[in-house]
């Protein structure tokens, strides 16, 4: 696998908390969960900050991607944020995201939110998604997340299309656990990813996730700002 491939599957591990209060940052930064956005936004005058490691496979290369820095921001409805990634042996990452909340979730309509994420290395790389999530069951406990993501790598003419779902249980404020799953990565191809998070005080959180491509994700977010 070539130098700028390379970078392009680090930025195609996108992203995934059942109250955004208690959102988190997926792999790649906007709060998710392991690979899927959902439509959690940090809390307006909050930030998040996440310091992570992620190793997979893809074909016969091992990608070892440490540290992860992530910063996020809210604002009235959205989040903006920049990451950092390290790929051990190869290249640097830097990648910008921005998520809207088009429209809150009610009783009997789901939540909506649209977001972007640039992705700059070796080239470049431009991500555009839409998502809805709906909480359910007797707490509502349980919440389903579905979208659609378009990507574009810059240095070619490639528009690409695919859909992706998630699923979390448990409560945020304590520990959850999710499942997502992105049918057809421009670069990796079927992503599906597991991730439980731990609460450990109010304001930081432990998580940790596996995939497929013998993925490993570990990471520690520490929330912090205007109450």
């Amino acid at each position: 696998m070539n130098k700028s491939n390379l970078w392009m599957v680090v930025g195609a591990l996108l992203p995934l908390t059942a109250t955004a209060s208690y959102a988190a940052p997926s792999s790649i930064g906007p709060t998710g969960l392991l690979n899927v956005p959902t439509t959690d936004t940090v809390p307006a005058g909050r930030f998040e900050a996440m310091l992570a490691y992620d190793r997979l496979n893809v074909g016969d290369t091992k990608i070892s991607v440490a540290p992860i820095v992530n910063l996020e921001g809210g604002f009235g409805r959205g989040e903006i944020g920049v990451s950092y990634f390290n790929v051990r042996g190869n290249t640097s990452v830097k990648a910008f995201n921005a998520k809207y909340l088009l429209a809150p979730e009610s009783a009997k309509s789901p939540a909506i939110a649209a977001g972007v994420i640039y992705l700059n290395g070796n080239t470049s790389e431009t991500d555009l998604y839409l998502v809805t999530s709906y909480r359910f069951g007797k707490s509502d406990n349980v919440r389903a997340t579905g979208g659609l993501l378009y990507q574009r790598p810059n240095s070619t003419s490639t528009n690409h299309f695919t859909g992706m779902v998630g699923i979390e249980f448990g409560n945020p404020q304590k520990t959850s656990f999710g499942i997502d799953y992105i049918a057809d990565d421009v670069a990796a191809g079927s992503l599906l990813g597991a991730v439980v998070r731990q609460r450990i005080t109010p304001d930081i959180a432990a998580q940790i996730g596996i995939g497929n491509h013998s993925r490993l994700f570990a990471g520690v977010t520490v929330e912090f700002g205007a109450k």
